[in-house]
């Protein structure tokens, strides 16, 4: 029988890799805080409107794959660390744009370029995380540990997913909302400054380095893989902003992240490779039912922890599948293809939330009985195909 093969860190946490996942933690922070944020452009400026903001959400989707097809060749032709670092402040700049650009635009294009800038921000934050997940994390671990790097940075970056809004309502309610646009650049440039502070190997280019290449960007024979995980982040991205601005939501979406790394130690560590993601798709589809049912906070509260605890046993079972999905030289690659499909699922489900409109309680929502229905697809697509398809094509 197949089962679990959970890595377990033991002489992994030196000083690197511990500013690694932190900056990973902080930039994948400043990215999420933007899901609060972002709406408030509607009644800010009032040349913003829901469609807008779900414009702006796939056009964030669309930026993350801008850059990859370069980045082989910028960790080739350029320091990687510089490259990332360069692109982080890069990307907090473009943090801070959207909410001050009515003040310079005309307001004709003033949604064209907020766009433009969430298209922007997207290609750098795709770079980012190609370069930090599948470059720099591996250059600072020895390869017995590559396995485990990944599995734990990841975790740090889906933290980030509850943290980032959590952090972004409680500065607006202790401050205002400008001290919160500069909170989230404020935690880019920190990423930016702990990456400056590890020491990188210096890495020889490889000889007819190709300015376009998928090498650390997409891996072609993981596309079913890359299917299943992105119906499964839409449902993540289309429940987030159901949180509103209830900071309680986000608390117990992180308790639910929390709830599934430990059940990877304790209870999944022996099961039958299958069940985390059996399990995670029915905790995630009874936290989509719960929300559709317009109950009581405490209601809502079980149900975003269902969501934290199903998507994390997903996120964690996927990644590992798309590392032994990989040959030896496509690891990079391979964590590249799994944020993109993560990141993207997520981004797709925020934009489908905005632009169906507003959701007023007490009425039956359409959106969340489509979601539903899309995670039992994903599920018997799981148990049909995907499963079966990914035991006989793994390498490792």
């Amino acid at each position: 029988m197949d089962t679990q093969n959970t890595p377990v860190h033991i002489r992994l946490w030196n000083r690197d890799f511990w500013l690694l996942a932190i900056a990973n933690l902080l930039v994948s922070m400043a990215i999420y805080m933007q899901v609060t944020l972002l709406p408030t452009l509607v009644d800010s400026t009032g040349m913003v409107s829901l469609a807008s903001v779900a414009a702006m959400m796939g056009g964030y989707g669309v930026g993350l794959y801008l850059l990859g097809c370069f980045c082989s060749y910028f960790v080739q032709r350029h320091r990687r660390n510089k490259v990332c670092v360069y692109s982080i402040l890069l990307m907090a700049l473009c943090l801070v744009l959207p909410y001050y650009l009515h003040l310079w635009v005309d307001s004709r294009f003033f949604v064209g370029a907020l766009l433009l800038t969430r298209i922007v921000t997207g290609a750098l934050y795709g770079l980012i995380q190609m370069i930090l997940s599948s470059t720099l994390v591996v250059d600072c671990s020895e390869s017995f540990q590559r396995t485990e790097a990944n599995y734990a940075e990841a975790w740090f970056g889906r933290f980030a997913i509850a943290l980032g809004p959590l952090t972004a309502i409680l500065t607006t309610t202790l401050a205002d909302r400008e001290w919160t646009v500069w909170t989230s650049a404020g935690l880019a440039v920190a990423s930016a400054l702990l990456i400056m502070m590890v020491r990188f190997p210096f890495r020889a280019p490889d000889d007819n380095v190709r300015l376009f290449s998928i090498d650390r960007f997409l891996l072609p024979s993981g596309w079913l893989l890359f299917i299943n995980l992105l119906m499964v982040t839409t449902v993540l991205g289309v429940c987030l902003p159901y949180a509103g601005s209830s900071l309680m939501c986000y608390v117990c979406l992180m308790f639910g992240f929390l709830l599934a790394l430990l059940a990877e130690k304790f209870i999944f560590v022996n099961a039958e490779l299958k069940s985390e993601t059996v399990a995670g798709l029915i905790l995630i589809g009874a936290a989509v039912l719960i929300l559709g049912q317009h109950q009581s906070a405490s209601a809502y509260h079980l149900a975003f922890t269902m969501l934290g605890l199903g998507s994390g046993l997903i996120g964690s079972r996927f990644l590992l599948f798309f590392i032994k999905l990989s040959h030896h030289c496509q690891r990079g690659t391979s964590q590249s293809t799994f944020f993109l499909a993560w990141e993207s699922g997520v981004a797709l489900g925020l934009t489908c939330y905005f632009a169906s409109g507003l959701h007023l309680p007490g009425q039956t929502d359409p959106l969340l009985q489509q979601t539903l229905v899309l995670v039992v697809f994903a599920l018997l697509l799981y148990l049909l195909c995907t499963h079966h398809w990914y035991l006989k094509h793994k390498n490792r």
